[in-house]
């Protein structure tokens, strides 16, 4: 009984076959989802399957004919030795499972099966063929490879002279020393002596490990901090690994960009999964469709004190705001028009310091984005930036910025001046010279302005942003301003109470992320007294936008920012209409309950003033204290808008050259919010987004906001309120 069950077990020849074929279809359904590449990888496959069975088929029949004939006859005396080998020479059963392993495991790593992954299955069944069927043999030759292989890279990294002679010094070590201690490991274990097939195998194994070794800091940091990628099937997801292998950056358009590759970047999972639910929505390109690669930072640099800053997500509240737009808009245009919208997501990382590298991997990849391609985004508006959106507008390709605002080669003129980038917002001088307008109407005796400000020479924004506020304030009678370039400089002169001198008020020009120690230097100087007047820039809505930061920043006082998009209210019926249904379609992945209504149409909001109001964002990230959303946030419509602007301003077959970008024309055409843009050769007529400053108050309760600047900064042209609907009163 127990001999006929161990004869009914399968032998392990059937189980590796076994474990061949399925591998073998699972390769096959894992290309199905490649697209048109995909299913001519599978064509490849059976092809090349088929081409192996009649090659087996021949050779067996072959064999069973030289076997007959030198049977019958001794006239192939001369030739014995060559029949008896092709006669008797058995095939490895190891060789159809190393091929397709080869074949799986690069299936997994780029996410299809090339013709270069069937010729290296092909060449690694042939070395497995050429070797004996024993797998102790098999073994020894592979782990003499391996250790040999390492002990050429520390060879490498000890020898010195020229990179030729130590290549070659290297080169010759990794066949002959290989070779030698081989022939005396076999005879030590009482294997057969090493054939002249075999020591050729071990040297090529060898080398191949040593060159894994040698370029170890180019795929090495990239696999272990998953940002390893092959092209894939659509020839556009790429990632790399930063100098130290902390994160990942580059260009995803796929959620599963393969085995060594990040599905999504950050590490934050709200984040993460919004991008996965984007990248599933793309499909290969066809003609006609909309390519938006949007450009922006989805991963930070924690700090030493505070470990979980970059994996709870409170860095991305504006981007998340986007990458939803890009979502909402997506399936509005599948739903409304004859074409697709395929997004690209490009990570950039902090301070998007790979920008100008990510420009590249555009550029690169252009002919597999399709003709009408745009990027959008940008992030900050730094050196990097705008060396990027430069790169970018030389090759041809449009570029369209919600929300980047420095003007400081020419203050009042857009980031870049050229044909093909479109400014959404106005620039850093229109913001400068509307403070000083608001102070000097509450201050009519005089004021004196502190700007506070890092200094730091590539980030043009708040660089520009501080002269265009020195140069407004010349203009003003009776005022005078100074750049405080350090905290430390923050002195009790801002604080209520003082009465050397005239008012001072406190103007925050710098990046969201100081914010935090601006309100603790402010807190630390005054005490338990106030600051006089507090005003932000438009950095400052990404800080107020994220409701944790708000409720933990121990300030009880107010301040006056400016936002850097319009309100719910802004929206057209239309527009309202097209965003609510777009949200109720993806009401699983904003935790929407009910029927989403913007707290700022309502009749309660006449005054402007938010109550309970709770952000898209806030409703997904707040877990211990749920809310119903019922804003948009003031980054959502500018990304929206930017995308439906794209998709009707890019023709349908784009003229070659890079007079291209100055040809591009749009009549006016309505936003969202009733605003109609107008392009004339390649340039936006004028800004579609208007300068506004609200007000928190206190800016530790995130349930509380104005829509409005605070009663003291208050223009006549302001508008009193907000009707229920959105129209201005």
């Amino acid at each position: 009984m127990t001999d006929r069950f161990r004869r009914s077990l399968p032998t392990i020849d059937v189980v590796l076959r076994l474990a061949a074929v399925v591998l073998a279809g699972l390769i096959v359904m894992r290309v199905l989802f490649a697209g048109t590449s995909g299913f001519w990888s599978i064509l490849l496959v059976l092809a090349a399957a088929a081409a192996l069975w009649g090659v087996i088929r021949l050779t067996t029949r072959l064999r069973a004919m030289l076997a007959e004939a030198h049977a019958r006859s001794d006239e192939f005396a001369s030739t014995s030795r060559v029949v008896s080998f092709l006669a008797t020479r058995s095939r490895s059963r190891l060789a159809a499972v190393l091929a397709l392993l080869t074949l799986v495991v690069h299936a997994a790593i780029t996410g299809y099966v090339s013709v270069w992954t069937i010729l290296v299955a092909v060449v690694l069944a042939a070395i497995a063929t050429l070797l004996s069927p024993n797998l102790r043999l098999v073994a020894l030759l592979g782990g003499t490879a391996a250790v040999f292989g390492v002990a050429t890279v520390f060879v490498a990294n000890m020898f010195q002279g020229s990179t030729e002679a130590r290549a070659l010094a290297i080169s010759v070590a990794a066949i002959v020393l290989p070779v030698l201690v081989s022939d005396k490991l076999v005879t030590l274990i009482k294997q057969p002596a090493l054939t002249t097939t075999h020591h050729a195998v071990l040297a090529v194994l060898t080398l191949l490990v040593g060159f894994l070794g040698w370029t170890r800091d180019d795929w090495l940091p990239g696999v272990v901090r998953d940002c390893y990628t092959l092209p894939t099937s659509t020839g556009i997801t790429v990632l790399r690994a930063t100098a130290d292998g902390s994160r990942c950056y580059g260009l995803l358009d796929t959620p599963d960009a393969g085995v060594f590759a990040a599905a999504a970047f950050g590490r934050d999972p709200v984040t993460t999964t919004l991008e996965r639910r984007i990248l599933s929505h793309n499909r290969p390109l066809a003609d006609g469709d909309l390519t938006v690669v949007w450009l922006g930072a989805l991963s930070c640099d924690p700090l030493p004190t505070d470990p979980a800053r970059c994996a709870d997500g409170r860095d991305y509240p504006s981007e998340r705001d986007q990458l939803r737009a890009l979502l909402f808009a997506q399936t509005h245009l599948e739903a409304t028009t004859d074409h697709r919208l395929h997004v690209v997501i490009a990570d950039a990382t902090q301070d998007v310091e790979h920008a100008d590298e990510i420009a590249k991997l555009v550029i690169a990849r252009r002919e597999a984005l399709g003709p009408r391609l745009v990027v959008i985004g940008g992030g900050d508006s730094r050196d990097t930036t705008q060396r990027a959106i430069n790169r970018l507008l030389d090759a041809g390709i449009p570029f369209i910025a919600p929300n980047l605002l420095a003007d400081l080669g020419a203050p009042g003129r857009p980031f870049v001046d050229r044909p093909g980038y479109l400014q959404l917002a106005p620039a850093n001088l229109a913001y400068a010279e509307d403070t000083v307008a608001r102070l000097r109407h509450r201050f009519p005796g005089g004021f004196r302005l502190d700007v506070y400000q890092h200094p730091n020479p590539t980030d043009q924004y708040t660089t520009s942003l501080v002269n265009d506020l020195l140069a407004a304030v010349k203009d003003a009678p009776g005022a005078t301003a100074r750049h405080l370039g350090a905290m430390e400089r923050i002195d009790e002169t801002i604080c209520a109470g003082a009465v050397k001198g005239p008012p001072t008020v406190l103007f925050f020009a710098d990046r969201w992320t100081r914010f935090g120690g601006f309100v603790a230097r402010i807190n630390e100087v005054c005490g338990h007294s106030r600051p006089q007047l507090v005003i932000a820039d438009g950095s400052v809505g990404r800080f107020m936008a994220n409701y944790q930061l708000r409720a933990v920043s121990n300030a009880d006082w107010p301040v006056d920012y400016y936002v850097g998009g319009p309100a719910c209210a802004d929206l057209t019926e239309a527009g309202f209409a097209d965003l609510t249904g777009q949200m109720h379609r993806h009401r699983d992945l904003l935790k929407l309950g009910g029927t989403f209504s913007c707290a700022d149409r309502t009749a309660e909001a006449a005054d402007a003033q938010l109550v309970n109001s709770c952000t898209l964002d806030a409703a997904v990230k707040l877990a211990s204290q749920p809310c119903v959303p019922n804003d948009l946030g003031t980054f959502l419509i500018p990304a929206w808008d930017a995308v439906l602007l794209a998709d009707r301003l890019l023709p349908a077959a784009p003229p070659a050259g890079r007079d291209y970008l100055s040809s591009l024309d749009l009549g006016p055409t309505e936003l969202s919010t009733g605003v109609r843009a107008t392009v004339r050769r390649g340039r936006l007529a004028d800004a579609t987004i208007a300068v506004r400053m609200w007000h928190v108050d206190p800016v530790n309760d995130p349930a509380r906001s104005w829509e409005r600047p605070s009663d003291g900064l208050r223009l006549p042209s302001d508008p009193a309120g907000v009707r229920p609907g959105g129209t201005p009163s």
